[in-house]
């Protein structure tokens, strides 16, 4: 009788380690990954082996505005040198409000690669909701062979932050689709991620968290993570983050070899991941004649954008271009966005594009944006981008009506403020 119990005991133990691989399987097989704090994969062998040598380390941190906050970005850099105090720390600050992937590729060489880091964070998994998984990969690819080609001994690790939209996807203990479409290349290239979001999704379920509050960081004694469902405050959700970032690389240290190790690429999971991007000042290109170039330090109107751009391009003419000839495919600018914003034409080998226009509902300020024209035929092109300064219903457009109301003469004019030419190829003359 005993004998028969600890049999049945032992086939239900068996029975049930393959049911929950099937399911973690199938899961998977869906395209629904499982959440869960950390994935070391094949560790930060270089970034260790430096640390053990008490060499000079710079680490990079390319994401959008949750890393551009003075939160996990700043107390991780601060973790790190009281950690491992004989080692050297820099900081290559590389974040971008309202930026995701596909920017982030295209500014690679010149807001991060070209400082020569050791290590680079990625975070962009917020900021990539809502964009197609071929087009995360794409783009998450591109960072990882370019950073890779540029120097294959610098060590990779993608981090996802979360938001309100996420809460749910995580706390049913599954990635947010962006986050699935990041975890295969990864995989595909063994590089550690953190999930932030699994450690806030787990203390907002057992009530020892508070998502959103605008109001307050505290209520009846429980922390709150963030004001507005995106933006951890700093002092509670950001000191999240950084928990768990110090907690996987402790595991990252213990488990995974500290050898410095040379990385490799095989093929792609997407042969046509972007491969050759690059931002190039817009003088570069071929402009019309009424173009000012303004020193972005000498103008309180732009010197706010000056850790990006030394100046910028200004012109408030119809008419006035832009020519770029390039082989290639894809081409974008990198310009300001403002109240006096209005719109360009874009025309491709002779033939009329699309019409962008840079003024949208946020426009009530200046901030830094992008557009970027995707998938064309590889080979050599002439692009021209055509100024459109005619007036249009402003105030309709922008949520803040009341600020139109109370200056209009911001919103008068409709100017084109252009910083970087975008390429995914070779600026031709």
């Amino acid at each position: 009788m005993k004998t028969n119990t600890l049999f049945r005991k032992f086939l239900y133990t068996i029975l049930l380690v393959v049911a929950v691989s099937f399911v973690a399987s199938a899961l998977e097989n869906s395209g629904i990954l499982t959440s869960k704090e950390l994935n070391a994969r094949g560790g930060l062998p270089n970034y260790f082996s430096k640390i053990q040598k008490g060499k000079s380390i710079r680490v990079a941190y390319l994401g959008g505005s949750i890393t551009a906050q003075a939160g996990w970005r700043v107390y991780s850099l601060e973790w790190m040198k009281e950690k491992f105090p004989l080692a050297k720390f820099e900081e290559i600050h590389a974040a971008i409000g309202g930026t995701g992937s596909n920017f982030g590729v295209f500014r690679l060489h010149e807001h991060v690669l070209r400082f020569k880091p050791d290590l680079l964070f990625v975070e962009f998994a917020v900021n990539d909701d809502g964009a197609a998984s071929e087009r995360v990969i794409r783009a998450m690819e591109g960072i990882v062979r370019q950073t890779w080609e540029d120097n294959p001994y610098v060590d990779i690790c993608f981090v996802y932050t979360i938001k309100g939209d996420f809460l749910e996807t995580e706390t049913n203990g599954q990635l947010p689709k962006s986050a699935q479409a990041m975890e295969k290349v990864a995989d595909k290239y063994g590089i550690p991620s953190v999930n932030f979001g699994f450690e806030v999704a787990q203390q907002v379920k057992e009530g020892k968290l508070i998502f959103s509050n605008p109001d307050s960081k505290e209520v009846n004694g429980v922390p709150v993570f963030c004001p507005d469902r995106v933006h951890p405050y700093v002092e509670t959700g950001h000191k999240i983050y950084k928990t768990v970032l110090a907690r996987s690389f402790d595991t990252i240290k213990k488990e995974k070899t500290a050898k410095a190790k040379k990385h490799k690429v095989s093929k792609p999971v997407n042969p046509e991941y972007f491969s050759d991007t690059r931002m190039l000042d817009f003088t570069n290109a071929e402009l019309s004649d009424n173009w000012e170039i303004i020193p972005v330090e000498d103008d309180e109107r732009f010197n706010g954008f000056g850790r990006f751009l030394d100046h910028v391009g200004r012109t408030c003419y119809t008419g006035e271009t832009i020519a770029v000839h390039f082989k290639g495919t894809a081409i974008g600018v990198y310009d300001i966005m403002g109240p006096d914003a209005g719109k360009v034409a874009v025309e491709i080998d002779g033939e009329p594009r699309d019409t962008l226009s840079r003024f949208d509902k946020y426009c009530t300020y200046r901030r830094m944006n992008f557009v970027i024209i995707d998938k064309l035929e590889n080979k050599e092109h002439q692009v021209v981008f055509k100024v459109i300064a005619e007036p249009f219903d402003k105030r309709s457009i922008l949520t803040k009506k009341e600020d139109f109301d109370q200056h209009p003469e911001k919103y008068s004019e409709n100017c084109w403020h252009v910083g970087k030419i975008l390429l995914d190829g070779e600026l031709l003359k």
